[in-house]
């Protein structure tokens, strides 16, 4: 099986490299670079993509939010948008509830407090990998706030279809693409198909989108 390619990017040299060294020792995990801030970042991408065309991308970025020059918020908009296969886990010391849901839509794929366990931070690792997203309790309650807070949006003109909602659902229930699969007795192909319309259709960015829509149009079974 092949590695988990990951990037860090800190303004702290001690920081990366010491999260570097804990989840070289995982195995399935490889840190393939880091980075000091967002346009040090930007730069690394270019230049691995001019050097390694085809693997130059990390699968997960560990992204500090701030940084001098360019900070991770600035930094996540432009790398999900440039790249987004790129899953994205924002780290921070200093965390409020707007911070967050502001990342969480603007396409990180998770968030934790830089103080985590390493133990956490794998998990979350493999899961943005496996599933698309890491959503722990605090992030679910700020989530669910954030959609309380908004006015219901009105219907899409292209609405999703009963198997797409079926899909999403099973999407924000933690299944991965091959469970889906093989809960709907479908192929990876077609699950994958279906994600990628239901993306195009409500216009998300990546799977946190698709769970903020079904929190949005009462789709999961969540409580504040």
């Amino acid at each position: 099986m092949s590695k988990i390619t990951i990037g860090i990017v800190d303004d702290h040299k001690l920081f990366r490299q010491g999260m570097a060294g804990l989840l070289n020792e995982q195995e399935g995990l490889e840190v393939t670079f880091e980075a000091s801030n967002g346009l040090d970042l930007l730069d690394k991408l270019s230049k691995l993509r001019k050097k390694r065309p085809k693997t130059f991308l990390p699968k997960v970025i560990l992204m500090d939010v701030q940084m001098p020059e360019m900070d991770g918020i600035e930094a996540t908009k432009y790398v999900t948008a440039k790249y987004p296969e790129v899953k994205i886990i924002a780290l921070t010391m200093h965390d409020n509830d707007q911070m967050i849901y502001h990342l969480i839509e603007n396409g990180a794929a998770g968030f934790l407090p830089k103080n985590a366990d390493v133990e956490i931070v794998i998990d979350a690792i493999f899961s943005v990998t496996e599933r698309g997203y890491y959503i722990n309790e605090r992030v679910s309650a700020i989530m669910l706030k954030g959609v309380s807070r908004r006015k219901m949006v009105p219907a899409y003109s292209m609405p999703l279809s009963e198997r797409e909602i079926e899909v999403l659902k099973l999407i924000c229930s933690e299944h991965t693409i091959k469970e889906i699969a093989e809960i709907l007795n479908l192929s990876h192909r077609t699950v994958e198909s279906h994600k990628l319309k239901i993306l195009e259709k409500i216009g998300a960015k990546n799977t946190v989108g698709l769970v903020l829509y079904a929190m949005n149009h009462n789709l999961l079974d969540v409580r504040p």
